[in-house]
């Protein structure tokens, strides 16, 4: 009986529990506690957003497109899987699919333009300026490996945005810079506290933004030689010393380690020296040599030797411990490739004094870069006409090593003399990733791709 009265009592309990649930369904749903859901951010703030945008370019600077332009140059060789593959010129069109995407999304465009809205929202100048900078660095870049690219309808409601040609893209980008010296050099207001390069030290950030500035007008120089003029300008306020550099942060925790390391470690075998870039040190008696590769294994056990292109010689010297080390901090513009911009420019403005000056200067930075003895890389003395700009071209090629840079000073000025893969030849632009094509009708197949840019239409020296 007692047992029967409790079933009775909780049947009636629960009963009125659900019936309440029902009635105050509708309220319940609709409370604004529950909408206010603290796991699902609305907005980010330009602190957190900023952070991913470092972390990501810092990656695809370090990452796979510096690999791939370094095989393409020879200062690294492909031997084994897909590096070798690359140094045949054998890939598809997701070859470079992440970084792609990288340039809208992750720490890209979308999230430098929430950074500069938020920025100039509340009249922080110097972290709109960075951002700016940011922008331009992410899209000139991608300009130079890809060419025309969407931009203007990137960050909009357009879902399948169209083409920018690169010369207008780089174009936006030196107005971005120019804005954001502008911005920078008037200064004020709240700055990144995660500034990561250069800790929002405004007259730093300057000295970056000239130095690239001068870079795109040299990547405009092919189509108008007038550009030079303006690159030479730029440069005089570019990076001004060794410790000023544009360069990444990492540290020995793993989860902030280089991209390089990270690569090396799961995949140790895939690469080595190129062949070209060691005969040239070596021949040169150049103590970067050391710096930059370690000898060989195995059949080459202590010796310094390269791999030719499409050579699978895994024997070759590996890059040094240093280079492979997990807080290696990459330079991704430094005041050595701010001298030799200034020595090209003045070269080509018929200063040969001036020129020379800057190549001694770019080799008296390099040394101090890399803790070499002084005068160790030697001291040009002499040198005009086509002496003279072969020698600031070599010297920028190995001071731009795994610089994506090297491949765009390659493109305008055909130094240095590569020997290509066996019966092909060196790739002179990236293919779309095809993870953007399947998604943006306006993105060519690859048969219908141009084999160069618009900035490289074959007017070398």
């Amino acid at each position: 009986m007692n047992k029967n009265i409790k079933n009775k009592f909780l049947v009636l309990v629960v009963a009125l529990i659900f019936t309440s649930l029902f009635i105050s369904c509708s309220d319940f749903l609709n409370d604004p506690d529950i909408e206010d859901d603290p796991n699902r951010a609305t907005t980010v703030s330009a602190d957190l957003l900023f952070n991913s945008v470092q972390v990501r370019q810092f990656f695809r600077y370090e990452g796979h497109l510096s690999r791939t332009t370094s095989i393409w140059m020879q200062q690294l060789g492909g031997v084994d899987r897909q590096s070798l593959a690359l140094g045949q010129y054998i890939f598809t069109e997701n070859e470079w699919n992440g970084e792609m995407n990288g340039i809208f999304t992750g720490g890209a465009l979308i999230d430098i333009r929430n950074i500069r809205a938020e920025a100039k929202s509340k009249n922080w100048k110097t972290y709109e300026g960075i951002a700016k900078f940011y922008e331009a660095f992410v899209m000139g870049m991608s300009a130079s490996l890809w060419g025309d690219l969407p931009y203007s309808e990137a960050v909009s409601s357009v879902a399948t945005p169209k083409l920018d040609g690169q010369i207008s893209i780089y174009n936006a980008c030196i107005t971005l810079l120019n804005e954001a010296i502008a911005d920078l050099t008037t200064g004020g207001g709240y700055k990144p506290p995660n500034d990561h390069v250069y800790a929002g030290t405004n007259a730093k950030w300057i000295e970056a933004a000239n130095t690239l500035l001068a870079r795109y007008y040299l990547h405009l120089a092919e189509v108008d030689a007038s550009n030079y003029a303006k690159a030479l300008t730029a440069i005089q306020k570019g990076i001004s010393v060794n410790a000023n550099n544009f360069k990444t942060k990492h540290t020995t925790v793993e989860s902030e380690s280089n991209a390089i390391y990270q690569f090396w470690r799961q995949r140790d075998s895939y690469i080595r020296a190129g062949k070209y870039m060691v005969d040239l040190l070596k021949a040169k008696n150049d103590p970067r040599l050391n710096v930059y590769f370690q000898a060989g294994i195995g059949s080459l056990a202590g010796k310094f030797e390269g791999a030719a292109p499409g050579q699978a010689l895994t024997d070759a010297s590996n890059l040094s411990a240093a280079f492979r080390a997990n807080s290696f901090q990459f330079d991704i513009m430094s005041f050595s490739e701010a001298n030799l911009i200034w020595a090209e420019c003045s070269y080509k403005a018929g200063d040969a004094t001036t020129a020379l000056a800057k190549l001694n200067a770019a080799r008296r930075a390099e040394e101090g870069r890399w803790g070499l003895t002084a005068n160790s890389l030697g001291v040009a003395t002499g040198l005009t006409g086509t002496a003279l700009i072969d020698a600031i071209m070599q010297e920028k090629y190995i001071a731009l090593f795994l610089n994506i840079e090297a491949f765009n000073d390659w493109k305008r000025t055909n130094r240095q003399a590569l020997t290509p893969f066996t019966g092909g030849q060196i790739p002179r632009r990236l293919l779309y990733g095809d993870s953007e094509r399947i998604t943006n009708p306006n993105i060519p197949n690859p048969s219908q791709q141009p084999a160069r840019n618009a900035n490289d239409p074959g007017n070398n020296y």
